[in-house]
């Protein structure tokens, strides 16, 4: 039996819209099981928590990246429960990077039941998936509002995201790699990820080597901004010098001044903070096409 986490507020309600075909789906698939619905911020750990002390061996969060990070959190690293996801928030970027990029395909891939274990990171007490980030990520965040189908939507994230690139600023930061090494630099970006944001990490890193991968960007131009801010820009050769990639289990992470710090695209803390690999691993529900 599976057991469905709902949160009705992410991406606007839109599980309102699609929750009896979902449902009917899931039947035909011979994967119905218990339904709750969040009802406030402190819902979704109780839920979880429900769920593992009846015995459920799948959980399943039905919502956005915060609603998955909340599940995952709230675990506690039960043995042999697997993690499955039915995106449907504003921000999918957990979902869409283990093959899953809408409600039907996700339906199928419940039903496939094809489970990877993965690394997980670990940030004051809390876990994390894809990556935690610290700069212009946050930026990019705090817009993912805009981030719509409409041409009007699309319009307006574009005009938000080039009035905040212009205001932005890098900052200077210093980072502790193991307790061996530091580098102190101007940083427009830094994201620590498990493995699984592919479009920076060279093919060798992967989300179960129990490493941490620490991409630092130090400056971009005003286009390159826009570019990274909509997910199209590529790190060749006129700005590859920009980047680097560090390879670490832990990093201590120091700013001037308090700099937000999001986990999963959720802002969780600030500066100062240290990163690290954590002890419990994810066993979570991915598409037989996503390979690691």
């Amino acid at each position: 039996m599976y057991y469905y986490i709902i949160n009705p507020a992410a991406g606007g309600g839109r599980i309102n819209k699609i929750q009896e075909k979902l449902k009917e789906r899931l039947s035909e698939l011979g994967i119905a099981g218990e339904f709750e619905k969040s009802t406030g911020s402190a819902d979704i750990p109780k839920l979880t928590k429900i769920a593992t002390s009846k015995g459920f061996k799948t959980i399943v969060a039905v919502g956005g990246d915060g609603t998955i990070n909340e599940v995952i959190n709230s675990l506690d690293n039960k043995e042999g429960v697997a993690l499955g996801i039915i995106p449907t928030g504003n921000t999918n970027e957990l979902a869409n990077l283990l093959g899953i990029h809408d409600w039907q395909s996700a339906c199928a891939i419940l039903a496939a039941r094809k489970i990877e274990k993965v690394d997980l990171g670990k940030i004051d007490g809390n876990v994390f998936v894809t990556s935690a980030s610290i700069g212009f990520d946050n930026v990019v965040y705090d817009l993912k509002r805009y981030q719509k189908t409409s041409p009007f939507s699309r319009g307006l994230y574009l005009a938000s995201l080039t009035k905040a690139a212009r205001n932005y600023k890098p900052f200077q930061i210093e980072l502790e790699f193991d307790h061996k090494y530091s580098v102190n630099t101007e940083c427009f970006n830094l994201s620590v990820s498990n493995g699984l944001l592919l479009d920076y990490l060279p093919a060798t890193s992967k989300p179960q080597d129990n490493i941490l991968d620490a991409i630092l960007i130090n400056k971009l131009s005003f286009r390159d901004m826009l570019l990274y801010g909509q997910k199209k820009i590529n790190f060749n050769d006129r700005n590859s010098s920009r980047i680097s990639v560090f390879h670490t289990q832990k990093v201590t992470i120091k700013t001037k001044n308090p700099v937000p710090v999001s986990a999963d695209g959720q802002v969780v803390t600030q500066t100062p903070v240290t990163i690290s690999i954590s002890d419990k691993k994810l066993r979570v529900i991915v598409s037989r096409k996503r390979h690691f």
